[in-house]
């Protein structure tokens, strides 16, 4: 299992630093999130800063952009770093597309199907010198002149999809290098609605599990205090109580018989009930969703639930370890093998 680090939240301008340090101290890859800056430029920072870490998006906003736009980003950021970027997309919803971003929306698992096809020829064309001539149903790309092509290069360019519901989950399985999961979700969900629409999509483009990488943040719940421990607990209550007032999120809180707290849930978001939200994500809840102990035990209690579901993983919360060196011996411990030693100097 690899072990990732999420930048959501940072700025272009700190993610060359935060970049160097992951890399330092043992992380497998980057992931570039698009909420209050461009994911691309995350990622561009964080590449420059690094000689050996994947770098991904994990998202960026397909619709706010178009196929040519996106495919421009992705081949540079391959060619800047030498094969080590991800494209990872995600649709957004609709209130966003439109009012947010003033683009056109519709079934969103058929325009990110189109999407996906013309990213592609459009690649295929710049790579073999191929006549570029897609049109889709939402999308059309029929001009590519020379002085418009960008410098050749072979370097593979993975593309993975955001999905929680099942149909989006089928066209990763089917287009996509892999899934970029939600950390609002359960192993019950992914036992019963996440990994049997992922086999549905292989199957449909007979392709095997090997080639699709799962991708998840996780609520870890850690601390070396109780004061610190308890704070990012609640922490986690409120932000798991964010997620399940939307409906997207119904079939996960149904995975463990909590279904009926999603509209309970939503009626306090539009009262502005924020506070009083949280308290209402029980520990039983919270166990289902977040994995909770000290940091030298997150490799093991993260392998025990995770392994043979999901491939890497990263922490929904910043890492509560200023140390190095302790950082570094733990994330040595998601590693096949390794955390028995990695409890062993804990000890």
């Amino acid at each position: 299992m690899k072990i990732d680090l999420g930048m959501i939240g940072s700025s272009a301008a700190v993610c060359g630093p935060i970049a160097t340090r992951a890399e330092r101290v043992g992380f497998d890859g980057l992931w570039a999130s698009e909420s209050v800056t461009d994911a691309f430029l995350q990622s561009q920072a964080a590449l420059t800063a690094t000689t050996t870490t994947t770098v991904g998006t994990a998202i960026a906003v397909a619709f706010a952009r178009n196929p040519m736009s996106t495919a421009y980003l992705g081949w540079d950021l391959a060619a800047l770093s030498g094969g080590r970027f991800v494209m990872g997309l995600g649709t957004q919803i609709q209130a966003h597309i439109e009012r947010r971003f003033s683009m056109p929306w519709s079934s969103p698992v058929a325009r990110m199907r189109d999407f996906l096809t013309a990213m592609n020829a459009i690649w295929t064309a710049w790579r073999t010198g191929s006549k570029l001539n897609y049109e889709g149903t939402h999308y059309r790309h029929t001009l590519m002149s020379p002085v418009f092509t960008p410098p050749h290069h072979d370097l593979a360019i993975p593309v993975m999809i955001a999905a929680v519901g099942d149909r989006m989950t089928e066209l990763g399985g089917e287009l996509c290098d892999g899934l970029i999961l939600h950390g609002m979700t359960t192993t019950a969900y992914l036992d019963e609605v996440t990994l049997p629409a992922l086999r549905r999509g292989m199957e449909t483009a007979s392709r095997d599990r090997s080639e699709v990488s799962l991708y998840c943040p996780i609520f870890m719940v850690m601390g070396d205090t109780e004061e610190q421990f308890e704070e990012m607990k609640r922490k986690t209550q409120e932000q798991i109580a964010f997620y399940a007032s939307t409906p997207a999120y119904r079939g996960v809180l149904a995975s463990v018989g909590y279904e009926e707290l999603q509209p309970e849930l939503q009626a306090l978001s539009r009262a502005g009930e924020w506070a009083r939200m949280g308290d209402l994500i029980d520990d039983t809840l919270l166990g289902h969703i977040a994995v909770l102990g000290r940091p030298e035990e997150m490799p093991k209690l993260c392998k025990e639930r995770f392994s043979g579901r999901l491939d890497r993983i990263s922490s929904y919360h910043p890492w509560p370890v200023d140390d190095d060196d302790r950082l570094a011996e733990i994330l040595r411990g998601f590693a096949d093998g390794a955390e028995n030693r990695v409890e062993e100097v804990a000890r």
